[in-house]
């Protein structure tokens, strides 16, 4: 029997004696909390800085329309999250479950990449939308924990996935916040920065990307696929 099929079999009950919880399996746990942790990373890092940015863009001509753009960009990440998450279960279902969750973290880290270097709205919002796209292959991490635990440890699970969503979320704040326009805020260190003042909110994007190569580098290695396909058997003729 293999390691993922015997972390999914039920722990036996013998009458009213109480059930022994089973030890959570901290190697694979930890890797899937730190691809979590990229998720909610990329949906607040903006959130500081997504005011003054779109403020910037041609498209605004009065002070007024900065609101409904901002709103706009940041409805696009949750609308096609919306049209694809569904399809990412699916596909995980076909290919596995490790496959997926590289995938959504190589597209994270790149959009990251792309949108700190947003020149205009039209291609702040395309890069959001793919954002969108690559972060919908989140929702196979339930699954995942699902399947690497069982009755009695898969409650304390699904809430450590709970508790870093929220890390994340403050990270990710954090992060858009301290590191944004590096050249104004810290021009003893950034100063100098051509790449900076040009594209001022490019290192917190980067930063973000880090988290994302993180989660991609753990997930490569520590993670396994948890999927298990039950043989089909042939027709007797």
């Amino acid at each position: 029997m293999s390691n993922t099929e015997a972390s999914r079999q039920e722990p036996a009950r013998d009458g009213n004696a109480p059930v022994k919880e089973t030890p959570l399996p901290w190697g694979k746990l930890m890797a899937l909390l730190a691809v979590r942790l990229t998720e909610p990373v990329g949906f607040t890092l903006i959130l500081p800085f997504m005011y003054d940015m779109v403020g910037g863009f041609e498209i605004v001509h009065n002070p007024k329309d900065i609101a409904f753009y901002a709103g706009l960009l940041l409805t696009s990440y949750h609308f096609i999250r919306t049209l694809t998450i569904m399809y990412w279960g699916i596909l995980s279902d076909r290919i596995g479950r490790r496959p997926v969750l590289l995938f959504g973290l190589l597209g994270d880290l790149l959009t990251f990449v792309l949108f700190g270097v947003s020149k205009s709205f039209t291609w702040a919002l395309v890069v959001r939308c793919l954002n969108g796209l690559f972060t919908g292959s989140a929702v196979v991490i339930k699954p995942v924990a699902a399947e690497i635990s069982d009755d009695t440890n898969r409650t304390r699970m699904m809430a450590m996935l709970q508790l870093m969503w929220h890390l994340g979320s403050m990270l990710g704040g954090a992060i858009g916040g301290v590191f944004v326009d590096p050249v104004k805020n810290y021009p003893w260190l950034f100063g100098n920065s051509v790449l900076f003042r040009e594209y001022p909110y490019l290192l917190p994007c980067l930063v973000g990307s880090a988290i994302s190569l993180f989660g991609l580098v753990v997930g490569y290695f520590q993670l396994e696929e948890t999927l298990v396909v039950q043989p089909t058997t042939a027709p007797i003729s």
